[in-house]
C-alpha cells in the first residue's frame, strides 16, 4: 500500500471536511444574525446523544462479523479478529478515496495477513459488496413506495429517480454474471476491431490490460457468488442481514442526535432521506463524500434540524457515522503497516 496516496488522501479529507464544516458554521451563524460560540444546551437531551455517540461504535465489529461469515465459506482460517480490522481497514481507506475505492483494497490486504492468498480476499469483498448492493436496491425500492406528508415532491422524485439507478446498475451487473464469457469475448472483440480501424490507439497496452484486468474481475465475481451458491447459502443470507444491520445503525444515528439536540421528528422520515444521503456518499468524487455528505445533509434535513443547532448537527453526525470509526481503521492500518515493515 502506497503510503504517499494514503497520507495525501488523509489531507485532502482532513483540509475539505474542515473547511465545510467552518463553512456550514459560519453560513448558519450569519442566517443567525452573526458568529455566536454559545451552545444552546436547554432542551438537548444527553442520553440520546449518548446513545447516538454509543452506536457509532458498533459499525466496525457489524462489518467485521460480516466479513468473518462470508469468508469463512472460502477460507476457514480466517479468524473474528482480522475481520472486524478489515472492516476498520475498509472504512478508513473508503474514507480516504474518491467513490470509497481503496476500501476494498485495505480489506483484501488485511484479510490477506491470515495467510489467505488475494484471490479468495477479493471474492470475500466481492460477496461483501454484492450483500450491499443487494441492501441498497431492496432498500430503495421500499422507500420509492413510501409516502410521507413531509417529504416534499422533489425530494420523492429523487429517491424513486434513485431507485430506478441504483436498479439498472442491478441488473447490469446481474447480466454480467449470467453473459461473464459471452461478455467478455464481445468486449476483446471490439476492442480488437476498433483498433485496427484506427479509432482506438494503444500504443502502450494501458487500455487492453485493463480490459484484461477488468475480465478477470468479472470471472472472479462469478467464481465467488457460484460458489457461495453451491456451498453458503446460509452464510450469503447471513452476510445480507448483517448488511441491513450495519445500515439500520446507520441511518437512525442522526434521528438520536436530533432529538438529542431537542428536536421531534419521525424515525421513519430521517431514515427516508439518510438512505438517499447514503447513495449520494458512496459515489462521491470527493475521499468520505467530505463536501458533499455535509452540504447534502444541510440541504435535506434542514426542515428537520433547528437552524442554531446545524453546524453542532452537522459536526455530530459525521462524527458518529464517520469520523470515530475512521479514527480506529487508521490506528489500526498503521500499527499493521508499521508491524509489516519491522517483520
Amino acid at each position: 500500500m502506497n503510503r504517499k496516496k494514503i497520507l495525501l488522501g488523509i489531507k485532502i479529507f482532513v483540509a475539505i471536511s474542515l473547511a465545510t464544516q467552518l463553512g456550514i458554521f459560519f453560513y448558519t451563524s450569519y442566517q443567525n444574525g452573526g458568529i455566536s460560540f454559545n451552545i444552546p444546551l436547554k432542551g438537548m437531551s444527553f442520553c440520546m446523544l449518548g446513545i447516538a455517540f454509543f452506536l457509532s461504535w458498533f459499525e466496525g465489529p457489524i462489518t467485521g462479523l460480516r466479513i468473518y461469515f462470508l469468508m469463512r465459506v472460502i477460507n476457514p482460517r480466517i479468524t473474528i479478529i482480522t475481520s472486524i480490522k478489515a472492516a476498520y481497514a475498509n472504512i478508513f481507506m473508503g474514507a480516504i478515496t474518491p467513490s470509497q475505492t481503496g476500501g476494498g483494497v485495505a480489506q483484501i490486504y488485511f484479510i490477506s495477513r491470515d495467510k489467505i492468498s488475494y484471490a479468495q480476499s477479493s471474492a470475500g469483498s466481492i460477496l461483501c459488496f454484492v450483500c450491499t448492493m443487494f441492501f441498497l436496491i431492496t432498500a430503495l425500492i421500499s422507500t420509492a413506495m413510501f409516502h410521507s406528508p413531509t417529504m416534499g415532491h422533489s425530494l420523492q422524485l429523487m429517491i424513486k429517480s434513485a431507485s430506478v439507478a441504483v436498479g439498472v446498475t442491478t441488473l447490469i451487473f446481474v447480466l454480467c454474471m449470467f453473459f461473464t464469457h459471452l461478455i467478455n469475448n464481445l468486449k476483446f472483440t471490439l476492442f480488437a476491431h476498433f483498433k485496427s480501424k484506427g479509432i482506438i490507439k494503444d500504443e502502450n497496452g494501458k487500455i487492453e490490460g485493463f480490459l484484461k484486468k477488468f475480465a478477470e474481475g468479472l470471472l472472479n465475481c462469478r467464481e465467488s457468488i457460484l460458489l457461495m451458491a453451491k456451498r453458503g447459502k446460509m452464510a450469503l443470507i447471513v452476510g445480507y442481514l448483517f448488511t441491513c444491520l450495519f445500515f439500520a445503525v446507520r441511518l437512525i444515528i442522526p434521528y438520536f442526535i436530533i432529538t438529542g439536540l431537542g428536536g421531534n421528528v419521525s424515525v421513519a422520515d430521517v431514515m427516508y432521506i439518510q438512505l438517499f444521503i447514503t447513495l449520494v456518499s458512496y459515489f462521491s468524487p470527493t475521499p468520505g463524500a467530505s463536501g458533499i455528505a455535509e452540504v447534502s445533509s444541510l440541504v435535506l434535513m434542514a426542515s428537520f434540524v433547528a437552524s442554531p443547532v446545524v453546524a453542532i448537527y452537522t459536526f455530530l453526525w459525521r462524527l458518529c457515522t464517520l469520523y470515530v470509526n475512521t479514527s480506529i481503521g487508521g490506528i489500526l492500518l498503521y500499527r499493521e503497516l508499521k508491524t509489516s515493515d519491522s517483520a
